[in-house]
C-alpha cells in the first residue's frame, strides 16, 4: 500500500498472505506514509506502522522489543533491503535473513555519494553482523554475490518468486481494440528510478527509431525521474513516439502489455524480475541487461534476450531482431510462459514456511 511499494514488497505480501492462509499469523514492522493508519489488518497480515525511510534502523531499535512482548514472535524476518536493521540485538528469536539483491557498486549510478557510500559500507559488513542467521534469496544470481562478499553458501537458500496468470489476462489478450493495436510499440514498466535504466532504454529506443518511425515506446510507471523525460524527448526529438503515462491501474498495465511487442527490462540490478513474469504471462518475450537476477528470469535465446547491461546500441539491436520476426517474437513468448508458469506463490510460501521452520529448529538446537 506504500505509494514506493514495488516488486520487493509485492513478493513479500504474496508469500506471507499465503502463509496466513496456512494458519500462521504474521506481522508486519514497517514504515508509515502519509494517510496510513498505524495498525491495520492487510489479506490476514497485522501491519504495524511507524516513523520514516530514513530513521527505520532506529525505530525497529525503540519498537522491535515491545512488539515481541505483545506478539510473542516464534521466529523474525528481517527483510534486508539496502540498509541492514540488525533484528537479532534487539529481539533474541530465531531470525532469517530475506534480500532480494546487493546493490554493490551499482548503488553509485542510483544514489548521491555519501549514501551510496553507507549502502555499500553496510552491504560489505553484513557477513560480519550476521554470523550464524540462514539467508533466504530469489535467484541464484544474489545467492552467488552474497557468497563473494563472505556469507557461508550453505547459510543461504534460493526460493523463487512465484507467478501467477493475470485475472484479467484473457480478457486483455482478446480485446484487441482496447489499445491501438495497428500501432505497434514496446513497453517499459517499472519505477522510474535512475538504477532501473530508464536513459539506456531511451537512448536505444531513439537509435532504433530512425529506422522506424512507426513504433512507440510506453513508459508505465512513476517515480523521481519522470518530469525529467518531456525535456529530454522533446530535445531529442521524440515527441509523439514515446508515451508516458505515469502510474496506472493494473488492468491498465495488464492491456499495454497484452498488446506490445516486447518487455524492455533495462535495469542495472534486480532480484528477479516480476514484470518479466507478469508480460511472460501474456506470452510476451523480454529484452533485458544480462544482470543478476535478470539472467535468471530471462532465458537468453530461449524466452528473450539478454544484452549488456548500460549498452543502448545493444538493446536496440535486440529490439530490431524482435521486431523484424514475428516467428521468433511468438517463439520466445511461447517459451517465456511456458517458464513462468513453472513458478507459484503457493509452492514459494510453502518452502518460506518449511525454512521458517528450519531456522526455529536450528536455534532450538543451539
Amino acid at each position: 500500500m506504500h505509494p514506493a511499494a514495488g516488486g520487493a514488497e509485492k513478493h513479500l505480501h504474496r508469500i506471507f498472505g499465503k502463509i496466513v492462509e496456512m494458519g500462521h499469523t504474521v506481522v508486519l514492522f514497517t514504515t508509515s506514509f502519509p494517510g496510513a493508519k498505524e495498525r491495520e489488518v492487510v489479506d490476514g497480515i497485522q501491519v504495524v506502522r511507524k516513523g520514516g525511510d530514513l530513521m527505520f534502523q532506529l525505530t525497529v531499535a525503540l519498537n522491535l522489543k515491545k512488539l515481541d512482548r505483545e506478539f510473542n514472535f516464534d521466529v523474525v524476518v528481517e527483510d534486508l533491503n539496502k540498509l541492514p536493521v540488525f533484528a537479532h540485538w534487539f529481539v533474541h528469536k530465531p531470525l532469517l535473513v530475506q534480500m532480494h539483491h546487493l546493490w554493490r557498486k551499482s548503488i553509485f549510478a542510483e544514489a548521491v555519494f555519501p549514501v551510496a557510500f553507507g549502502v555499500w559500507f553496510f552491504e560489505r559488513i553484513i557477513p560480519f553482523f550476521y554470523r550464524t542467521q540462514p539467508f533466504v534469496v530469489v535467484s541464484p544470481s544474489t545467492k552467488k554475490e552474497l557468497a563473494e562478499i563472505g556469507v557461508d553458501e550453505s547459510r543461504i537458500s534460493v526460493i523463487y518468486n512465484g507467478s501467477e496468470k493475470p485475472k484479467i489476462a484473457e480478457s486483455a489478450v482478446s480485446s484487441e481494440n482496447a489499445t491501438n493495436a495497428t500501432e505497434p510499440y514496446f513497453i517499459w514498466l517499472s519505477r522510474v528510478h535512475r538504477y532501473k535504466g530508464i536513459w539506456t532504454a531511451l537512448e536505444a529506443f531513439e537509435k532504433f527509431s530512425k529506422s522506424h518511425p512507426e513504433v512507440k515506446l510506453y513508459v508505465v510507471g512513476d517515480g523521481p525521474l519522470l518530469k525529467k523525460l518531456p525535456v529530454w524527448l522533446k530535445t531529442h526529438g521524440l515527441e509523439g513516439k514515446v508515451e508516458l503515462t505515469g502510474y496506472v491501474s493494473a488492468a491498465r498495465k495488464y492491456e499495454l502489455l497484452s498488446s506490445s511487442l516486447a518487455l524492455l527490462q533495462t535495469s542495472y540490478k534486480e532480484g528477479w524480475g516480476l514484470t518479466v513474469m507478469e508480460a511472460a504471462q501474456l506470452c510476451k518475450t523480454t529484452i533485458a541487461s544480462d544482470v543478476p537476477g535478470l539472467r535468471d528470469s530471462v532465458r537468453d535465446g530461449e524466452t528473450g534476450i539478454l544484452f549488456p547491461s548500460g549498452d543502448a546500441a545493444a538493446c536496440a539491436s535486440a529490439m530490431e531482431k524482435v521486431y523484424g520476426d514475428a516467428e521468433l517474437r511468438a517463439s520466445l513468448g511461447q517459451n517465456a510462459k511456458r517458464y513462468a508458469e513453472s513458478f507459484s506463490w503457493e509452492k514459494s510460501a510453502r518452502e518460506t514456511l518449511e525454512l521458517l521452520e528450519r531456522t526455529i529448529e536450528g536455534s532450538v538446537r543451539k
